[in-house]
């Protein structure tokens, strides 16, 4: 590993280590009294020291929303730093994330909530995000169900937003999700998607390595959409489509651009 690998791995790990105590305490303020304000805190400015110590340069357009869920199509790993630097919510993924090491933990910790492929048959992870809903807190996943370099956005799965039409929000009549476009540029003129983690030999490690190590570094924008009320929509297919459209004509509308 390079010397500015092996600089930028320590910085980040004695980061890790010296707010690791004060967000464990902001987990505790949580649990007995539901304040993530400290939890969101150290996240927020986690992540973006994180991406300021690798060097890439991070571009926030559109206004957030009080939205119930965040969407968008899913390239890298910095997907999550970059969403967590700008949103408090909590993550839906893959219960394969759990096993990574470090890198699980600190999605556990992160109160990630782990699903089967077939989540809905599973009436104890149903519960655990619409649990997570009651409690005002707001959920984001990847609709695309994997990865791409970022050139496409895959047709979006439907099943998880079925919780959209669950009683949590039924009985309010409310409720909204707000799509994001995410855009890489990267800083290998003939590899586009250079940040992408969707090759068959790219192992996680691997694909962290490589980037870590490189020297200058590329820039990721974030297009936040305008919220899409469920109500407008009378299925999750519907909803799902809807989402899928707002982030492929963002990518389009951006891809030139940027």
């Amino acid at each position: 590993m390079s010397s500015i690998a092996i600089l930028r791995v320590s910085i980040v790990l004695a980061l890790t280590l010296t707010l690791m105590p004060i967000y464990l305490l902001g987990l505790t303020l949580d649990y007995l009294f539901g304040q993530r304000i400290v939890v969101f805190l150290i996240k927020k400015f986690w992540s973006r020291a994180v991406m300021k110590t690798i060097g890439i340069q991070w571009e926030l357009v559109g206004l957030k929303s009080e939205a119930h869920i965040f969407v968008s199509n899913h390239i890298s790993w910095i997907d999550i730093l970059v969403i967590n630097s700008a949103l408090d919510v909590v993550f839906v993924a893959k219960k394969e994330v759990r096993s990574w090491p470090g890198l699980g933990l600190l999605a556990v910790l992160g109160q990630t909530i782990f699903i089967e492929r077939k989540w809905l048959n599973a009436l104890s992870q149903k519960w655990a995000v619409e649990e997570c809903l009651k409690k005002g807190q707001s959920i984001f996943f990847f609709p695309e169900g994997t990865s791409t370099d970022g050139s496409i956005i895959k047709h979006f799965k439907s099943s998880l937003f079925e919780v959209c039409y669950s009683e949590t929000f039924k009985e309010k009549i409310l409720g909204s999700v707000q799509p994001l476009t995410i855009i890489y540029k990267s800083p290998i003129k003939n590899d586009p998607g250079f940040y992408s983690f969707y090759r068959e030999e790219d192992t996680i490690f691997e694909n962290i390595k490589k980037i870590i190590k490189k020297v200058p570094q590329g820039r990721v924008r974030v297009l936040f959409h305008k919220p899409i009320k469920f109500k407008k929509y009378g299925n999750r297919k519907n909803l799902s489509h809807a989402c899928y459209k707002a982030v492929v004509n963002g990518l389009v509308s951006q891809q030139n651009s940027f």
